[in-house]
């Protein structure tokens, strides 16, 4: 894929020379380049595409898609929705950043409203991109995407209950609850009896909801330099556990974990790799509602 599709900066998309009359995003700056690791993230598959050309990509999309104001970049591109409008803030479905490719390229020969999808700022691909960034560490910049769709849909300029792509209520910006998932580092197996969390934001002092096969709750954590002191409650239903990862601060590398389930001791021992405490219970523990599991490491 790299040494076909990357070109140093982003991943392009190589026509067919029999159908240039088809829609082509050609060597432009795709939303959606690096979709496939996007949703490897969330749903616990770890890496697929190389981490390098990857955070380059989300660089690229940074850096020639996302605007403050998307009014000028319209002005010029005129086909397509105004999802967001003159002085609104947002991140473009496709740009061309290269001279070898440019916007009547990629429209093709075929109908103009369908290429002008690549002039839009749609939000479900904007939730997704900005919750990749999260998952790779460029934390501001997805914040400032999801922001930008926050403050399109404020109540003084549409209704917040109602993120308009191709209809009203439209399904895809149920995205933005994997920005929620990165922002939380949050990884869970149920069969597996798994659970992990490494949170990008605040791990000093950080608290979150979670759902899980079979019930929901809340995670907390405080982190200091050499310490993080978590706590699982679950508040329905019940949870089982064999296993947890647990995000760490840099350079922190515990020797010891304790854990308690109801305020019993619970044998567990503990690796520590790829910056993640992972912690294997000798006994599988089932969380019951109102009940809670801590971890101690040092």
């Amino acid at each position: 894929l790299v040494a076909e599709l990357f070109d140093g900066e982003y991943f392009i998309n190589k026509p067919d020379p029999r159908h240039l009359d088809a829609i082509n995003s050609g060597t432009g700056c795709h939303i959606d380049q690096v979709l496939g690791q996007s949703w490897a993230w969330q749903v616990g598959l770890g890496r697929v595409l190389p981490e390098k050309e990857t955070v380059s990509a989300l660089r690229s999309l940074w850096r020639y898609n996302f605007t403050p104001d998307v009014g000028p970049y319209r002005q010029h591109y005129k086909p397509g929705r105004w999802y967001a409008m003159p002085g609104e803030a947002g991140l473009l479905m496709c740009t061309f950043p290269r001279k070898d490719w440019d916007y009547a390229q990629a429209k093709g020969k075929g109908p103009e409203w369908a290429a002008g999808y690549f002039n839009e700022c749609m939000n479900g691909f904007e939730y997704q991109v900005a919750s990749h960034m999260l998952w790779e560490g460029l934390v501001q910049e997805g914040l400032a995407i999801t922001r930008a769709i926050h403050d399109r849909y404020h109540p003084s300029r549409r209704n917040p209950w109602n993120e308009i792509e191709c209809g009203d209520h439209y399904a895809r910006s149920m995205a933005s609850y994997g920005v929620f998932l990165a922002a939380c580092g949050y990884e869970y197996d149920g069969p597996r009896g798994h659970l992990g969390f490494a949170p990008r934001l605040t791990p000093e002092n950080f608290k979150c909801a979670f759902t899980a096969a079979e019930g929901w709750g809340s995670y907390s954590q405080q982190a200091q330099p050499n310490q993080l002191s978590a706590r699982l409650e679950l508040r329905w239903g019940r949870l089982r556990l064999r296993t947890l990862a647990l995000g760490l601060q840099p350079g922190f590398q515990p020797a010891q974990v304790r854990v308690r389930a109801g305020g019993q001791p619970v044998p567990a021992s503990l690796t520590v790799s790829q910056g993640k405490a992972r912690i294997a219970l000798e006994r599988e523990v089932v969380l019951q509602e109102g009940r809670r599991l801590e971890v101690e490491l040092s």
